[in-house]
């Protein structure tokens, strides 16, 4: 099973229960994330689901060459960015956290 298949299967998951995600952030640092961003990128490229997920994030943690298309240089940068997104969802936002 790769990160990919999981990001399929939840994807999946939530539109069998008539709920579709409006926002999707993956972000990982090694090889074994690669195929999670290779995913992303089909998921974005098929227009059944591209009108669903408006907004799809991809960011690898250093830079590398990667499916990602975005880069963050290190783990306070991840920090930031995860601090900044809870402080404009605010607190009645919704989220659902996978650690994969």
């Amino acid at each position: 099973m790769s990160k990919g298949k999981v990001v399929e299967d939840l994807i999946s998951i939530m539109r069998s229960k008539g709920k579709s995600p409006d926002f999707l952030l993956c972000i990982g640092d090694d090889r074994s994330d690669e195929d999670m961003f290779e995913s992303i990128a089909l998921s974005v490229s098929n227009p059944a689901l591209s009108t669903i997920i408006s907004k799809v994030f991809a960011c690898t943690v250093g830079q590398k060459p990667s499916m990602a298309e975005y880069y963050l240089d290190d783990t306070s940068e991840v920090i930031k960015l995860l601090e900044g997104l809870a402080t404009a969802a605010g607190p009645s936002a919704s989220i659902i956290y996978q650690d994969l």
